[in-house]
């Protein structure tokens, strides 16, 4: 029964870590429709299907291994729960990631249009042009721009393909900067395009100092957060120890130092959490 009772237990403090990690749900769309979101953003080809998949077994695996070494169910699950999510932390990692090596590379990709614009070449010729010649962050989605103007002639399809590719909130800023400066054309178009890396420039030197103060907090929250578990699993190895966690009282403590170690972490987060850039519809 208590056995029972722990692995209840465990299933709600796993539905409870995904409902405060998880990003807000989009209007329509189900949980793989949210998942692929997430492996799209972090620049992975896996469905979400798959991720979802890879999150099931490294939970099983984890059960298995830390049960055995520990000789108690209440501490593998504890522990598996928690493996369960690394997938998904590594996808935002990497998402985190590509955004700021994308914005990092947006200045070069302006200067390289203004050049071009200044030289005669128009400014969806220049765009197309940067498929061959962008930065290797971003070349993707003007190879996807430059397929798809062709393809329909229309700077604006080419536009939204190249933000669906990248998705990446500066990457939309610019595409709708992109979009004005064509139609304002003329003399103005330069002065939009250098308005333009003005902005992203400013916004990449902000955005490098506050993670330059925000990264020992997300160090040190991780930090908190397992030390705790690491030294459960070695107490764990003993006998009497296991059998201690394997009972009512021992799924009590389990329980409430899985809900603390959560709640503490997130909110460590959410303190030092940079403001979301959000997407331009």
């Amino acid at each position: 029964m208590s056995y029972f009772i722990a692995l209840m237990g465990i299933a709600g403090l796993g539905l409870l870590y995904s409902g405060l990690t998880r990003p807000p749900a989009p209007e329509r769309g189900g949980l793989t429709r949210r998942v692929d979101d997430l492996a799209r953003d972090g620049g992975i080809r896996a469905s979400g299907r798959a991720l979802i998949a890879s999150s099931l077994a490294l939970w099983f695996v984890t059960f298995v291994i830390v049960t055995g070494i520990s000789s108690s169910l209440v501490v593998g699950g504890a522990i598996s729960v928690a493996a369960a999510s690394l997938p998904f932390g590594w996808v935002r990692g990497r998402a985190r990631r590509r955004r700021r090596r994308h914005r990092e590379a947006w200045p070069d990709v302006i200067a390289m249009l203004i050049a071009a614009v200044r030289a005669g070449v128009s400014l969806p010729e220049a765009t197309a042009s940067l498929a061959e010649r962008a930065p290797a962050e971003l070349r993707a989605g003007f190879r996807a721009f430059a397929s798809s103007y062709r393809a329909a002639g229309s700077f604006t399809v080419g536009l939204a393909r190249l933000r669906d590719e990248l998705r990446d909130p500066v990457a939309d800023r610019v595409a709708a900067a992109l979009a004005l400066a064509h139609e304002v054309g003329g003399t103005d178009l330069v002065r939009v395009l250098r308005a333009t890396g003005d902005f992203v420039r400013e916004d990449l030197r902000v955005a490098k100092e506050i993670e330059a103060r925000w990264s020992w907090t997300v160090v040190a929250a991780r930090m908190a957060a397992a030390a705790p578990w690491v030294v459960l699993l070695l107490m764990s190895t003993r006998p009497e120890a296991a059998a201690a966690y394997n009972s009512s009282a021992g799924v009590a403590v389990i329980a409430g130092g899985a809900l603390a170690t959560a709640v503490g972490y997130r909110l460590m987060l959410r303190a030092a959490r940079l403001p979301e850039e959000k997407r331009l519809p």
